[in-house]
């Protein structure tokens, strides 16, 4: 398992983000609960985001951000994905 860091960049159309949302965190949950997703969260300005997220290598982290209601309801305009290796804190081996 590998842990990545995702930076969204949201659209600034906020009726695309405010239809989304629900399903957003109601889809988040759902990762939490699988052990996938481990942190996330909103800029305090509003354009975006970051996630902390557990997966077997990029094809499974493809399909779970895919599944994001974010993504799939365009609220997402840009993605950064980093691999990550946490080494002090709750996440550290």
């Amino acid at each position: 398992m590998s842990f990545y860091a995702v930076i969204w960049r949201y659209t600034d159309d906020t009726s695309v983000i405010d239809g989304a949302r629900a399903g957003h965190g109601a889809y988040l949950k759902e990762l939490v609960g699988q052990g996938k997703l481990k942190e996330a969260g909103p800029f305090v300005d509003g354009t975006g985001g970051v996630l902390v997220v557990e997966a077997a290598g990029q094809d499974e982290l493809k399909t779970l951000l895919d599944g994001d209601p974010y993504v799939s309801e365009g609220v997402v305009v840009d993605q950064q994905v980093v691999e990550w290796k946490p080494v002090i804190g709750p996440f550290a081996g």
